[in-house]
């Protein structure tokens, strides 16, 4: 089907930077050999393997080398998963029963995939190792893979979705990328963002664009506008500091040493989320106390200066932690993870309290811990006593569930604070699984309905006495950041790249024209509403 001009595309916009350019569609790859079993030698098959990965190894070294900053952590990340032991045992076990190699390590990664795809911290990395299955078994098969981008001009790109590999080598001719799948999470949304890309993901419309289109990428508008009109685009807010302080406490999201590092670069008042599963995912026996207190500690001396919210470990069959050996679930959302772990591992989370406290007391740092997955009352009430018998830590939870968000005017008494993740939140809220590409409009931030729990919330935190926080991702945004401010939210936690934009925007107005706004866009019927009364009214500060 051909698009008239000025036609328009609805999507998930990325960043604030528009872009015009001529659309290079990015063609499928040719096409894999078809699994099959084979007559071959067990053990030369696993040496072809072992030097397929190696080499796809040894090219995520090189092409995070050439891309440097964010997509060279990325890679670093997906090579533990390329290399993961786990996943080679299990392709291995599969060529012993006469698989070949290709359909041995594809077959074993869609298995693993399966295994981390229910959470929104490696969802989104599961469609990267797939990527990379595909670069292996393409070593094994021959085939190159590869993009073939021009040096110059001005071009959006388009495509399902782009890997790791496929963003390390954008050229400097790509001003914007149009993906049909992904979401805001995604890496695509992740390097678009940190390079000032325009991008605009989860386009389903976008797979009736051809080579040559003229077309505006407008992230800010949520769309893409068959046009070479750069005036059509909707202007982003420009905010304008007019206080020292932002008018509630900006903090960094982290998971390892390089991202406290990292944050304490920046202006972040301390760490809102310290995700600690990330310290653990290849390790294939439990850490001990000395080994995690030593890690903590380094973590915690890097990080910046404020308080430092960890998470207690956020795993379960949706997080391959090979050393907990949790079984396969159908639905690893709804399954055990998170506290729930408290039944068959409770050693291993007192441990982690424990070394938490004696992190805290070697380096002066200020601990709060909260556990994720929390449902019930009772979940928080056992949580809290035991983390208070172990440490002086400040004692919260996460809210994700909406069953915990329903009791929230019962915690005043047992918690010190509460943390949201808006990601689970929103997706147990709307029933809508975060890897399903169609579902992106439900899973908006600006939906009227995840905005009024969130005020709910807020109310019943102030009323209780205790902080509410938010760690989930809308809080990158500098818009919804206001809004949160205005619901009553007490902090808001972001990703490290993040932090600078939405300090300037929480430092643009005071707590009440804050207020003013959340009042305002608390009467929204629509997410698109709720999002355009907010603009509205930011515009005419």
């Amino acid at each position: 089907m051909s698009l008239s001009e000025g036609a328009v595309l609805a999507g998930l916009g990325v960043g604030l930077i528009s872009a015009v350019g001529e659309v290079h569609v990015v063609k499928p790859a040719a096409a894999l050999p078809e699994w099959s079993k084979d007559g071959g030698d067990a053990d030369a098959k696993k040496v072809a393997l072992r030097e397929a990965i190696d080499a796809v190894s040894k090219h995520l070294d090189e092409l995070g080398e050439k891309a440097g900053g964010t997509s060279a952590e990325i890679f670093d990340a997906l090579k533990m998963f390329l290399e993961d032991d786990e996943l080679i045992d299990m392709a291995n076990d599969a060529i012993d029963e006469g698989w070949s190699a290709a359909a041995a390590y594809g077959k074993s990664v869609d298995t693993f995939g399966e295994l981390i795809g229910g959470d929104p911290t490696f969802a989104e990395r599961v469609a990267d190792l797939q990527d990379l299955s595909k670069r292996v078994q393409a070593h094994l098969a021959g085939i190159e893979l590869g993009l073939e981008l021009p040096e110059t001009g001005s071009i959006i790109l388009v495509g399902e979705d782009f890997s790791p590999a496929d963003t390390a080598q954008f050229t400097p001719a790509v001003v914007g990328v149009i993906t049909t799948k992904g979401g805001p999470t995604s890496h695509t949304a992740i390097i678009c963002r940190s390079r000032s890309i325009a991008a605009v993901v989860s386009c389903a419309g976008a797979k009736d664009l051809a080579d040559g289109d003229l077309v505006l990428v407008d992230p800010v508008g949520d769309r893409v506008v068959l046009s070479g009109d750069a005036s059509l685009a909707t202007k982003p807010i420009s905010f304008i500091a007019v206080n020292d302080k932002p008018v509630i406490p900006v903090r960094a999201n982290i998971g390892t040493l390089n991202d406290a590092e990292e944050a304490a670069k920046t202006d972040a008042e301390g760490v809102g989320l310290f995700r600690t599963e990330l310290l653990y995912l290849s390790a294939a026996t439990a850490p001990s106390v000395s080994e995690q207190t030593a890690s903590y500690a380094a973590i915690l001396t890097a990080a910046p200066v404020g308080p430092i919210v960890v998470r207690t470990i956020d795993a379960g069959s949706d997080k391959p932690v090979p050393f907990l050996n949790m079984p396969h679930e159908e639905n690893p959302s709804l399954g055990v993870r998170g506290f729930r772990l408290i039944v068959e591992h409770r050693s291993f989370i007192e441990d982690q309290l424990r070394s938490l406290e004696a992190a805290r007391q070697q380096t002066g740092r200020e601990v709060w811990v909260m556990a994720p997955m929390i449902a019930t009352l009772d979940e928080t009430k056992q949580f809290a006593e035991l983390a208070r018998s172990i440490g002086k830590f400040k004692v919260g939870i996460m809210v994700e569930t909406p069953s915990i968000a329903a009791l929230v005017d019962q915690l005043g008494s047992v918690v010190d604070f509460v943390s949201i993740g808006t990601n689970d939140l929103s997706q147990y809220l709307f029933a809508a699984d975060r890897m399903n590409p169609s579902l992106g409009a439900l899973l908006n931030h600006w939906q009227p309905a995840l905005i009024r729990t969130l005020a709910r919330i807020a109310a019943g935190g102030e009323n209780g006495g205790f902080s509410v926080g938010v760690c989930g991702e809308s809080a990158s945004d500098p818009a919804f950041a206001v809004v949160l401010a205005g619901l009553g939210i007490s902090s808001v936690s972001v990703s490290r790249s993040q932090v600078a934009a939405v300090r300037n925007a929480l430092e643009s107005l005071n707590l009440g024209t804050a207020k003013e706004i959340a009042n305002k866009v608390l009467k929204a019927t629509s997410a698109e509403e709720a999002k355009a009364i907010a603009l509205d009214a930011l515009a005419s500060l």
